[in-house]
């Protein structure tokens, strides 16, 4: 090959931006929490995304790096995914004794007006036992928060200690039943009432089963759980303890890596649990993702918003918009979005250093991300925010079937596996980790 000035030319802006793309823009708005960082003391993260955050696999990977580099200060915010039937984060495993109600914002349904922290909600007319369960030692608590509903303060609640875990005694099973549909309810009104999948649901009546027609019969499974309760001579009481409000702490003399709880009185609704370490120094990294989710979303019920505040965080990282890319939003109706969000959580904390995120490339809506994520750059620049171009950084258009290829993205065309949320990650970590050593920041 013929080296030219021109190509010589060619070659340097093609560098150049290339190494502009792996940087975050805007960045001096984030100096608080750079800043902060440098004291030891510790610092709160909050970041909010979609079904690319709900795995956690991305954000499992930030949180060991920043923990790794200034130190652990809790596990953060959770929600037992296991015992709402849906995936989460692989380091927790959450059970019960009992089948709970359960949905996410994104679900139509009428039986919980609001839902909190983590986006989504269980709920139970009984009093089961739950227990979460952390698989790192490195995140044993000795203290966490509870999230729930407003109508539990005052009631009382249980806190144990258990020598044998919960899941050996329990059994799941599962019966097969018709169920006629009602008046006006929804198609995950049923799933969440026979405590299963709305996957199931559609593989035993295809599509038709997400618009139930009443009256007509529809083909569910029944998942419930046979309880042996000797579970019961293998645990200690610790205290017992009462809901204050929408958000109780709850304090050990000794960190621990099991959390086993069952309030005294039927009828529980929670919304998430934060595990904290009492250390005067470190990284509380917490995740709030939740499939199918927009910005809009996040601003249907007011409580969420309203509990994640009191996290005090010292950076919002919102890594959002693959699913408007699908949804048929107009540019004001998603700037608009974007500006309450960051609006509302701005309200607490004036100078709260925020940082988008945007989505990165899928295969069915090729052309449609980068016109999103236009209109989010312009969002970030109006609201003074940072802005990470998550999509150039990973290549851009064709960088899914690039993943595909090299086996860090799956079959569905818009989900990654988790190599390639690694690899998004680190990419991100990079683009930090300049910000930490360049002297900018």
């Amino acid at each position: 090959m013929k080296i030219t000035r021109k190509s010589i030319s060619f070659l340097f802006i093609l560098f150049l931006f290339n190494g502009q793309a792996q940087e975050i823009e805007n960045s001096e708005v984030l100096k608080p929490f750079t800043e902060k960082l440098k004291q030891n003391t510790v610092s709160t993260i909050l970041f909010m995304g979609d079904s690319h955050i709900q795995a956690d696999w991305l954000t499992s990977y930030l949180r060991k790096k920043f923990q790794d580099r200034y130190g652990n200060a809790g596990r953060g915010l959770v929600f037992p995914y296991h015992v709402a039937n849906t995936n989460g984060a692989e380091d927790f495993e959450s059970a019960s004794n009992q089948a709970w109600e359960t949905f996410r914002l994104v679900h139509e349904q009428k039986l919980f007006p609001e839902m909190g922290a983590s986006g989504f909600v269980i709920g139970s007319k009984q009093n089961p036992f739950l227990e979460i369960t952390f698989k790192n030692p490195a995140d044993r608590f000795d203290k966490l928060f509870i999230y729930h509903d407003r109508s539990m303060d005052g009631q009382e609640f249980s806190v144990y200690t258990e020598q044998q875990p919960l899941k050996n005694f329990i059994v799941k099973k599962t019966e097969r039943l018709n169920h006629t549909a009602a008046e006006g309810e929804t198609f995950h009104e049923i799933v969440s009432k026979y405590n299963n999948t709305t996957t199931r649901f559609r593989q035993l009546n295809g599509d038709q089963i997400m618009h139930p027609v009443p009256g007509n019969v529809y083909k569910v499974e029944r998942n419930y759980f046979d309880y042996n309760s000797d579970f019961e001579n293998y645990i200690t009481l610790i205290r017992k303890q009462k809901f204050t409000g929408f958000k109780t702490e709850v304090d050990f003399t000794q960190p621990r890596n099991v959390f086993l709880m069952r309030t005294s009185l039927p009828g529980s609704i929670f919304y998430g649990f934060q595990f904290l370490k009492n250390t005067d120094r470190g990284v509380v990294f917490n995740t709030v993702g939740v499939n199918g989710a927009t910005y809009g979303d996040f601003l249907k019920y007011p409580l969420q918003v309203e509990q994640l505040k009191t996290i005090a965080p010292d950076i919002l990282i919102i890594a959002l918009g693959t699913n408007e890319a699908f949804a048929p939003i107009e540019k004001e109706e998603f700037q608009s979005n974007i500006s309450t969000l960051i609006r509302k959580f701005r309200e607490a904390s004036p100078g709260l250093p925020v940082l988008l995120v945007s989505p990165p490339d899928n295969m069915p809506k090729q052309n449609r991300v980068p016109e999103i994520i236009s209109w989010m750059k312009e969002a970030a620049v109006s609201n003074q925010t940072a802005f990470f171009d998550l999509y150039t950084a990973s290549g851009g258009k064709g960088s899914f079937r690039k993943a595909q290829v090299k086996k860090q993205a799956s079959g569905d065309g818009v989900h990654y596996v988790k190599p390639g949320y690694e690899s998004q990650a680190e990419l991100i970590w990079k683009a930090f980790s300049k910000l930490f050593t360049d002297g900018r920041n």
